[in-house]
């Protein structure tokens, strides 16, 4: 999912960066808006189209767009994003800035230890 938003993020700083856009440009937006499944990107366009933007990322627990805090709990899945996630003020996907992410959400998921010991075997 945090691959999705990305993607989003990507296509968006594409489409609000230039008004003229380059074949190579237009590509590059065909490229990532394929990756992107039919529902998430027709709210992504239908926010794009008002003259918002579309994804807002969050910034010490703030949508940097409409500057409301985001309940703990939302910001607190967005380090490990496992669905999409839309700010309740402004409608618009949000995507943790990547300077507060922790360096443990870019490797993998720690796998539960056990904390019981091995029995010494009895002689």
């Amino acid at each position: 999912m945090k691959a999705m938003v990305e993607n989003l993020f990507a296509l968006q700083q594409l489409v609000l960066k230039s008004s003229r856009v380059t074949s190579e440009q237009e590509a590059k937006i065909r490229q990532l808006r394929r990756n992107v499944p039919l529902p998430v990107l027709g709210h992504f366009d239908r926010i794009v189209k008002s003259g918002r933007k579309g994804v807002a990322l969050v910034r010490h627990g703030v949508c940097s767009e409409c500057h409301v805090r985001v309940s703990a709990g939302t910001a607190a899945s967005l380090i490990r994003p496992k669905d999409l996630y839309l700010c309740e003020s402004c409608g618009r996907y949000l995507l943790l800035d990547p300077a507060e992410a922790p360096e443990a959400a870019e490797g993998p998921e720690p796998s539960p230890k056990s904390s019981r010991r091995t029995p010494a075997p009895v002689a």
